[in-house]
């Protein structure tokens, strides 16, 4: 038996037998040898869900690295890192339409869960083609198609591993541009989103314990690279990336204080933040950052423009009434509570948490895919228009305690599912039942259909994709026994 753990230490990947091809014939062999086994790819595992569990055999692809350019388009292997694929491309002038928070994660692994960045739309919704092998219905055997169109393209956009193996995906990239970046603060929520138009690539950031708000505004920028870019860059580094995470680590690990956690907030990480210095540099130097370096758990939910304001004051709510149980609450919010079967979760969780880490707020574009967490699609065109806002939260408790992020992070998936309509990421910490999110999903039906017709057998599914998708394998049940 072959064991690999998560990047966040909360999965164990285990598997009878683990590959690393180093070409596309040797992955249909190793196919057509394992026929009657369950086939998973990994790939970083950068994932904190059950997305990653393997079958009994597993591939790695990280030998699969090929970057070639040509047309306004790039063909990346499917184990290629990103950080890897974008030096290339910046080798030819280049670089890809939109990047996630970090570049650690192979391409195929990113584009497979909907990884995004901020102000456009997830990596998923840029590709153009992906070549996958599968076993043909027929003869039994290992092919490898390239799917280019159609509702097969739409869902392979954001499959979770579950139509084949990814060999290659074909993505739109674009000259490389500048970013330019500055650091404001805000009281109100509303204050940050009237910044959008004049800053369409911002994140922004509710700060616990201050409940405030911290702008990355970003947008690009035609003016020349800032002299000063490599000190602001050592700036971020230094300031957020290493220090800010190690007094956290020391206050959340260490001193185990919520007195500690709640004065770092209200009084001093706000000091590392320089306001208003505009720097231009490269688009990957900015867009990327490298909260990776130390290791975490992440759960992540997706809600339209519209519900953000009420879900925000929610979680505040939520927060705060975990952290102390001396915090006061709304009627309306016990309500929520308690219309969500979370009341008594809530009761006693209550004093447990205490929450530590910036909530990072991004929004995406509406995505031309049937599943990924962006995805507006009707009759395979996403609707005009729309928004979606990424809500992202990250505990840096040790691994071995963290019951009490566990109990929140169920209280709150449960809640934003119940009230506000929100879609789990689904490579981040997934507490869930799979079958309660199938309903997010209007083209999930779409979906299923082209999954069972690629892997009929569900050679490609672990035990969590088999129930999520579980209306497929009752289709294609119903279908064989017809035949």
């Amino acid at each position: 038996m072959h064991q690999r753990v998560n990047f966040g230490g909360n999965i164990r990947v285990n598997a009878q037998k683990i590959f690393e091809p180093r070409t596309e014939k040797e992955v249909v062999e190793l196919l057509n040898r394992n026929r009657a086994e369950k086939v998973r790819v990994i790939g970083r595992l950068h994932s904190w869900s059950e997305v990653i569990q393997a079958g009994a055999v597993v591939l790695n692809l990280h030998h699969l690295n090929q970057v070639t350019i040509e047309d306004g388009h790039v063909q990346i292997g499917a184990g290629c890192q990103i950080k890897s694929a974008l030096t290339e491309l910046k080798r030819h002038g280049k670089t890809l339409p939109s990047v996630g928070f970090i570049a650690e994660q192979s391409i195929a692994g990113a584009v497979s869960t909907g990884t995004h960045g901020s102000g456009r739309h997830s990596l998923s919704h840029y590709v153009t083609g992906v070549r996958c092998a599968r076993y043909d219905r027929v003869s039994g055997k290992a092919v490898i198609e390239d799917i280019t169109d159609g509702d097969d393209l739409l869902a392979l956009r954001c499959s979770l591993g579950t139509f084949g193996v990814i060999l290659q995906v074909t993505m739109q990239c674009r000259d490389e541009y500048l970013v330019e970046e500055s650091f404001h603060e805000y009281d109100e929520l509303r204050q940050v989103l009237s910044q959008e138009s004049r800053y369409p690539l911002q994140q922004f950031y509710l700060i616990p314990w201050r409940w405030n708000f911290v702008a990355q505004h970003r947008r690009e920028s035609t003016t020349a690279r800032s002299k000063l870019a490599p000190l602001y860059g050592w700036y971020r580094f230094v300031t957020f990336d290493i220090g800010m995470h190690i007094l956290i680590l020391a206050a959340i690990r260490l001193m185990k204080s919520f007195a500690v956690v709640r004065i770092l907030f209200r009084y001093v990480l706000r000091r590392f933040v320089l306001r208003g210095w505009r720097v231009n540099d490269n688009s990957t130097t900015q867009l990327v950052m490298k909260h990776d370096l130390f290791r975490h758990i992440e759960i992540e939910f997706f809600v339209r423009a519209e519900r953000l304001p009420a879900t925000m004051e929610f979680l505040r709510s939520l927060i705060e009434s975990l952290g102390s149980t001396k915090a006061s609450v709304s009627e309306s919010f016990v309500q929520q509570l308690a219309d969500a079967e979370m009341l008594r979760a809530w009761e006693n969780a209550r004093g447990s948490y205490c929450h530590h880490y910036p909530i990072c707020i991004r929004k995406v574009l509406a995505d031309q895919t049937l599943i990924s967490m962006a995805s507006e699609t009707t009759r395979g065109q996403p609707s005009a228009n729309t928004a979606w806002y990424a809500v992202s939260l990250i505990s840096y408790q040790h691994p071995k305690q963290r019951d009490s992020f566990h109990a929140f992070a169920k209280i709150l998936a449960e809640c934003v599912l119940k009230h506000f309509d929100a879609r789990l990421h689904w490579g981040k910490y997934f507490p869930l039942p799979e079958t309660a999110v199938r309903k997010s999903y209007p083209a999930m039906t779409r979906f299923c259909e082209r999954r069972s017709a690629y892997d009929p057998d569900g050679r490609f599914l672990n035990d969590w994709t088999s129930k999520l998708f579980h209306n497929a394998s009752v289709h294609e049940d119903k279908r064989s026994t017809a035949e």
